[in-house]
């Protein structure tokens, strides 16, 4: 595998998990902390095919916007280019690259399935972003305040040492240990603001 093959995988892989958080939400139900919100920060990841032994690392930046039901995430590459454009919906979701190839589907899961090879089970990212649990999901809660959510542990660092539990994270680190890969991303927000 190339370099640029890893590196659209690990974009693949973000794409993927943004989708599969956002779009298995029925109409209607966006939390008015969510609704109209746009999210900006940088984005780090680290993957690691455990059948092959294969690693890579990226870093870029993303813009996550929602209003109503639907999502537009943008992954942008440390250079501020556009590496890939998710547009998600109810009934619709899709990847659009950098190079114009177009990905459509039904579902994030199938998204997911079809250019990874796996699937990313990451529903309660809309509610990780703001710091807690997904309330649908079973969870367990872990020491230093780490959440344990579909095979996921969830780690949240709060704005300030004396941040209470319920501010909105600065950062989130998330590690997913496989099969079939190993996912370490870590999510550093740096402006919140209704759209």
């Amino acid at each position: 595998m190339t370099v640029h093959d890893a590196t659209r995988r690990v974009a693949i892989g973000l794409v993927a998990l943004a989708l599969a958080a956002c779009a298995s939400v029925p109409p209607g139900t966006f939390d008015r902390t969510v609704h109209g919100e746009t999210i900006e920060g940088r984005i780090a990841i680290h993957y690691k095919d455990l059948a092959t032994g294969k690693e890579d690392a990226s870093s870029g930046r993303f813009v996550w916007t929602t209003s109503g039901d639907e999502l537009e995430l943008s992954l942008l590459d440390p250079l501020g280019q556009t590496v890939a454009l998710v547009r998600s919906d109810t009934k619709h979701s899709s990847i659009t690259f950098r190079d114009g190839r177009k990905v459509d589907g039904d579902t994030p899961e199938e998204l997911t399935q079809r250019t990874l090879g796996w699937t990313v089970p990451l529903r309660g990212l809309r509610y990780w972003l703001l710091g807690r649990a997904d309330p649908a999901r079973p969870v367990t809660t872990l020491p230093d305040r780490q959440l344990c959510q579909d095979n996921w542990t969830i780690g949240f660092q709060r704005a300030g040492d004396d941040a209470s539990a319920d501010a909105v994270p600065k950062r989130i680190d998330l590690h997913f240990p496989g099969p079939p890969v190993n996912v370490e991303l870590r999510l550093i927000v740096d402006s919140r603001s209704a759209s």
